[in-house]
């Protein structure tokens, strides 16, 4: 049976066309059947993921039945387990024993900077939105909404500090980039989603006379203090926890904000509207950074952003992608001017703008 929209009206095999054209002989059908079973991968690493492997098998060489002694599996399994992970690249042998090679090593075990598990862990719940994405085209329905507060809230809290060494490069990548002067007097950043603080850190950072106020939902800010605090910067942050499009914010305060990943989530309309209220919060001469996914100007790609849309349709009701010169237009729109793109800090450009002198 194939799925019609029509949940009245399945469509048989039946009642498919009876004739094929022969299968030109050229044509391999193996791209299909990777497809298929793509999601086998996703599956080995989220395993060993979850059964720590990698983290116990830091700095040593196992064998399959050391390894199961210390993850509390059993050895034949594990073994089974391993080879996949081998096939993958993740581990390699060394005679009867396993390694990690330098990937995993670098970003699977537990406790690095750049670790990347917590990531992978996200998947399983992940995966059953995306496979409810033949009714989400059908229905113009989405399977969650994280555009909306609560919803946002509970599925954000747990994950943003995983995120913490994925955007954080990036961050400071983009802040050693954009100056925004030689301050004597504390600079004020607002961090608008802040999420674990992957963006204002780096500012923080790179600026040591900054003081950031640090706007999300209350769990998610309760991540963010824990991991502001283990950089040793809570001194320099003031949190807010409230929901961002209802916050009052003062005008004319701040010398720069941070608006990343957000917009995305919310649609332009009100994004649009955040926006406008973000532009009055900025001293004159005021910095806004802008950062998410962006499609090229002709919106064939990139991958990744052509998937994060079709993300946002299975997991928002308003969301979606857009180019970097549609999402210019909506900062002038809301006031700014001297739109800029930094693109090779990231895998997607950041939008710069600033409020000009005396507005």
């Amino acid at each position: 049976m194939v799925m019609n929209c029509r949940k009245d009206s399945p469509i048989m095999a039946s009642q498919l066309p009876r004739s094929q054209p022969p299968l030109p002989s050229a044509l391999d059908p193996r791209r299909i059947l990777d497809l298929n079973y793509a999601f086998t991968s996703t599956a080995m690493l989220v395993a060993a993921v979850r059964l720590h492997l990698f983290t116990h098998m830091a700095h040593k060489v196992l064998t399959p039945a050391a390894l199961a002694a210390l993850a509390h599996t059993a050895p034949g399994p594990t073994e089974r387990l391993l080879k996949g992970l081998e096939a993958l690249g993740l581990v390699e042998r060394e005679d009867d024993a396993y390694r990690l090679t330098a990937l995993s090593d670098h970003f699977l075990v537990e406790g690095k900077p750049e670790y990347l598990g917590g990531d992978t862990l996200a998947m399983l719940d992940y995966l059953p939105a995306w496979f409810e994405l033949a009714q989400t085209v059908c229905a113009s329905q989405p399977y969650r909404d994280l555009g909306d507060a609560p919803t946002a809230e509970a599925f954000f809290a747990p994950r943003v500090r995983d995120l913490f060494p994925l955007v954080h490069p990036v961050a400071k990548r983009t802040a050693a980039i954009v100056f925004l002067g030689a301050h004597e007097r504390p600079l004020h950043v607002l961090d608008v989603g802040a999420g674990s603080a992957p963006w204002s850190t780096a500012f923080a950072q790179q600026y040591p006379f900054a003081h950031v106020t640090a706007v999300d939902l209350p769990r998610v800010v309760e991540q963010g203090m824990q991991q502001v605090a283990e950089l040793a910067m809570s001194d320099r942050y003031t949190w807010l926890g409230a929901d961002m499009e209802t916050v009052a914010y003062p005008t004319l305060l701040y010398d720069l904000v941070i608006l990343a990943h957000v917009c995305r989530f919310i649609g332009e309309e009100r994004a649009r509207a955040l926006l406008g209220k973000l532009t009055k919060s900025l001293r004159s001469g005021g910095t806004l950074i802008l950062a998410d996914v962006f499609f090229a100007d002709d919106r064939s790609g990139p991958l990744a952003a052509l998937t994060l849309d079709l993300s946002m349709l299975v997991n928002t009701a308003q969301g979606h992608i857009w180019t970097c010169s549609e999402v210019s237009a909506w900062l002038k729109d809301s006031g700014l001017s001297g739109v800029r793109r930094l693109d090779g800090v990231g895998p997607f450009p950041v939008l710069v703008a600033q409020k000009g002198e005396g507005i």
